[in-house]
C-alpha cells in the first residue's frame, strides 16, 4: 500500500512540474494587442512620456499638433515610428530649435521606450487623425 501511494506522489510532482513548465512557456509567447488596447496605451504613453506638453491634439500649442503631424506624415508616407526612434530625420517642423527640443526629447523620454509601446504611441496619433476627420469628440 505505502508503495502504491509513494508511487502516486511521484507521478503526480512529475505531472505538476510539466504543467508548470508549460505555464511558462505559454507565458513567453505574448499575443499582439488589440488595436483598442494600442490606442489605450499609446495615449496613456503619450501623457506619461510628455509628449502632450508641447503637442495638443488639433491646435498648434509649443509644437505641430498630432493631426498636423499625421497629415504630414501621411503625405509623405513616412514612418512616425523610425522618427521616434531617432532612425528618421523629421519631417514636420524642421526649424533648429524645434528639432533640438525634439532631438533631447527622443533622447530622453523615449530611450527606453520598447518597440511596443513606439507602435502603440503611433496608432494612437492616428487614431486622433481619423477622429478628427470624422469631426468626432477626441478624448
Amino acid at each position: 500500500m505505502r508503495f502504491l501511494i509513494v508511487i502516486l506522489l511521484v507521478s503526480s510532482c512529475k505531472t505538476d512540474k510539466n504543467a508548470l513548465k508549460e505555464v511558462k512557456d505559454d507565458s513567453k509567447a505574448r499575443t499582439e494587442l488589440s488595436q483598442d488596447s494600442k490606442i489605450f496605451l499609446g495615449n496613456r504613453l503619450f501623457s506619461e512620456k510628455t509628449c502632450i506638453t508641447c503637442h495638443a491634439i488639433d491646435s498648434k500649442h509649443k509644437a505641430p499638433s498630432v493631426v498636423e503631424i499625421m497629415q504630414v506624415y501621411k503625405a509623405h508616407d513616412a514612418d512616425i515610428v523610425a522618427f521616434l526612434k531617432g532612425h528618421a530625420k523629421p519631417i514636420v517642423d524642421t526649424t533648429a530649435s524645434q528639432v533640438a527640443i525634439m532631438q533631447d526629447n527622443i533622447d530622453g523620454f523615449l530611450k527606453k521606450i520598447t518597440d511596443e509601446e513606439l507602435d502603440a504611441i503611433a496608432t494612437y496619433m492616428m487614431h486622433v487623425d481619423e477622429l478628427s476627420k470624422n469631426n468626432k469628440p477626441i478624448i
